[in-house]
């Protein structure tokens, strides 16, 4: 099968090409070359809005990875325009060359931002969507616009909705960079983990390689028109991952500080139709993920 992953140069979109390669015909576009050596021949510097490079980019493609993306909430509110230019319509840009060439499956990278505060947990996908930011907004229009391509032009997708990915991979020169990147980074430089107001705030932390082995599973599988949660299926509190991330690195001093006004206070996925599905489970525990980064 040949597959095309957008953002291939990113922390999920490497995982990405590596879970995809040894299978499939897998190639890549992004605006930034990969920091990957072995991943500099499988990358085209396309931008997502550009129509001309996109249409080349996925002629003779049976199925599209759409990963890239503008991913900070805290840069969505600081620029709303950019985020709703690459989220919006580059997915837009996307949706229409996949169509126009034949692609007979779109996967498209959604997020867990999309639901806002959990009115129940764990959050299913049939959950209410009330995004609290201008991220989860532009990721929940471009979803309505993977469904409409299927309504309009026949294009089969699955919408897939990540909860809190990490990795070695992110970003730590990134001021909007996760909770996880930023712990491993204090660690490493001998400073106490922060923790904003009492720890007790709960996330569903995956690892990205898990992330990516299942959107495989997506692109694999002839399940179609379906969204799917994609997380651990377990909380795990701020304070809990400080402490676990203490016990792998040893000895680490701890800290509070102010909270972050506005911050969803708990949140975990329900991941039985992913389970259901695509026979899909996480495997990477949070210890071993955590000890990767050393």
């Amino acid at each position: 099968m040949k597959v095309l992953v957008t953002g291939g140069s990113g922390q999920l979109g490497s995982y990405l090409l590596e879970e995809l390669k040894g299978r499939h015909e897998a190639r890549s576009i992004d605006v930034r070359m990969p920091s990957i050596e072995g991943h500099k021949w499988l990358v085209a510097n396309v931008d997502i809005r550009d129509p001309a490079g996109v249409a080349k980019a996925c002629d003779g493609v049976d199925a599209v990875v759409h990963a890239a993306a503008q991913v900070s909430v805290e840069k969505s509110l600081e620029d709303p325009k950019l985020d709703a230019d690459i989220n919006v319509i580059g997915t837009l840009s996307m949706l229409k060359a996949s169509a126009d060439a034949g692609v007979k499956k779109f996967v498209y990278v959604s997020s867990a931002a999309v639901y806002g505060d959990p009115r129940h947990l764990p959050v299913d996908e049939g959950h209410p969507k009330a995004p609290k930011s201008f991220y989860g907004v532009s990721k929940l229009a471009a979803e309505a616009y993977v469904q409409a391509f299927a309504v309009c032009r026949g294009l089969r997708f699955i919408i897939v909705r990540p909860f809190n990915f990490y990795s070695p991979r992110a970003d730590p020169k990134s001021p909007y960079s996760g909770v996880v990147t930023k712990f491993i980074e204090r660690a490493k430089a001998g400073n106490p983990l922060s923790i904003e107001g009492d720890g007790e705030q709960t996330r569903d932390f995956i690892h990205a390689k898990d992330v990516a082995r299942m959107i495989r599973m997506a692109v694999e599988s002839p399940v179609r028109d379906v969204i799917l949660n994609c997380g651990s299926g377990r909380a795990t509190s701020i304070n809990e991952l400080a402490d676990t991330l203490s016990a792998v690195r040893g000895g680490l001093k701890i800290e509070h500080v102010q909270s972050r006004v506005g911050d969803i206070r708990h949140s975990v996925a329900d991941v039985t139709l992913a389970k259901k599905v695509l026979d899909f489970q996480s495997r990477i525990s949070l210890e071993d993920g955590l000890s990767s980064f050393f």
